[in-house]
């Protein structure tokens, strides 16, 4: 049986379905992350067993190294096979991708009984959130002129301000609980839970405005032009097709 031929639009729709499920599996792939290791912590210790997120590639002789792993290089494939809107964000994208699978595959060393750290591993870490803090303020912007009102547009722009200064913070407030004496043990699997969520929260916002503001269709019809102010649509006279 022959399949029926697919028109232009049909093609469309399915690249832009296909986006959408990436970022869907960023946000769902990270966010359950911390709640996987919590839960299996509760059901086999009775508690958190381990101080941080990445502690439990060891924890257990590596029980739940192969989840731990598999979930940040997905997230990395994700991220690197993500098409921006601009040339900084799409480098800014690979680079973060690239980081957050070497900090899956670079061990903190740092699940008990042996608790050192591994400076690779870190580095690692605030690079990809330096990357992604760094999409988030200097490339998010430029759809969000596309929204219909301008209280809308600065509703969306407070949001990423927040969203970035939660993606810098969270590597700050992660190495200052490590290391302070006061902190509880747990403060630092909690704090790189926050920097989980933020991360997988900007995916889900950034969908939200994508829907209401159709800029990857309109991208896809050549509907687009870059403004100072960001991207804006094209004049109708101009549009290509």
């Amino acid at each position: 049986m022959l399949l029926k031929p697919k028109t232009p639009e049909d093609l469309q729709s399915n690249i832009l379905d296909t986006y959408f499920t990436m970022r869907a599996g960023i946000v769902v792939v990270a966010g359950l992350l911390p709640i996987v290791l919590l839960v299996y912590s509760l059901a086999a210790h009775g508690g958190l067993s381990e101080n941080s997120i990445s502690a439990f590639y060891g924890a257990d002789d590596g029980r739940m190294r192969n989840y731990f792993v598999a979930s940040l290089c997905v997230v990395g494939a994700l991220l690197v096979a993500y098409k921006g809107f601009s040339l900084l964000e799409d480098i800014l994208l690979k680079v973060a991708g690239v980081a957050v699978a070497l900090v899956a595959l670079t061990p903190c060393e740092c699940w008990h009984p042996i608790d050192r750290h591994s400076d690779l591993h870190t580095a690692f870490a605030i690079t990809f959130f330096a990357c992604m803090a760094a999409v988030v303020e200097f490339c998010a912007f430029d759809t969000i002129t596309l929204l219909p009102t301008g209280a809308e547009q600065t509703k969306y722009r407070r949001t990423y301000h927040g969203i970035a200064v939660g993606l810098l913070a969270s590597p700050v407030l992660a190495l200052a609980a490590a290391y302070s004496a006061m902190a509880p043990t747990s403060a630092v699997f909690f704090v790189e839970w926050f920097a989980v969520w933020v991360f997988a929260l900007y995916w889900a916002v950034k969908s939200r405005e994508f829907h209401l503001t159709s800029a990857e269709k309109k991208a896809a019809n050549a509907q687009l032009e870059k403004a100072p102010s960001g991207l804006v649509d094209r004049p109708p006279h101009a549009r290509v097709g």
